[in-house]
């Protein structure tokens, strides 16, 4: 597979909205983390901008993505694989063409499961006056003033600008601009205070 090709696997699994570490792609994509982390440098050069999920959990995602991709099922990619090795066994001419073929298909499908592990909330999965401030700062565009809870769990002001809302791993996150930090940073509901 080349560069092209790893690139757009990467950016698949990464429009999943599921986070990867560099690790993980590396080892998704067959690939060194060097090369991780040069393809997200090419791609963020481009115009694609992928999220950078700090500490010890953290990784790599993008917030804004589309589906664009038929759905498979398990009993597709079987159908399939049993086809062949049907056609592999009578010597089908385009077998090779096949195999690539159905590669690209259980990519797809694998894909879509790694989707389904993680959602961008869409207004009905949180109902906590944190949520609902947020949501209203987004639809606004409006700063707001928080206390934030650090490692040291020191309650520090942040006046953010929030962008987006999201779970995973069965906590809320809002990913906003911070002014103290000048730059986007990701911030947990339950470490959180909203002051006005």
């Amino acid at each position: 597979m080349g560069k092209i090709s790893h690139a757009i696997q990467m950016l698949n699994y990464l429009n999943t909205g599921n986070k990867y570490t560099v690790k993980e792609l590396s080892q998704k994509l067959g690939i060194t983390e060097r090369m991780v982390r040069y393809y997200k440098q090419e791609l963020e050069a481009d115009g694609i901008p992928i999220e950078t999920f700090m500490g010890p959990n953290g990784g790599y995602y993008i917030i804004q993505r589309k589906n664009i991709y038929h759905q498979f099922n398990k009993y597709d990619i079987e159908l399939l694989e049993d086809i062949s090795g049907i056609l592999k066994e009578s010597n089908y001419m385009y077998f090779d063409k096949y195999e690539k073929l159905v590669h690209r298909i259980k990519h797809v499908y694998d894909v879509e499961e790694e989707r389904s592990k993680y959602f961008i909330v869409n207004g009905i999965a949180n109902q906590s006056e944190i949520y609902r401030l947020l949501t209203e700062a987004i639809q606004n565009h409006k700063r707001v003033l928080i206390l934030y809870q650090n490692l040291k769990r020191q309650w520090k002001e942040r006046y953010i600008h929030p962008i987006q809302i999201f779970e995973y791993d069965h906590h809320f996150y809002v990913t906003a601009f911070c002014e103290l930090r000048n730059d986007i940073r990701h911030f947990e509901f339950s470490r959180m205070k909203i002051v006005e």
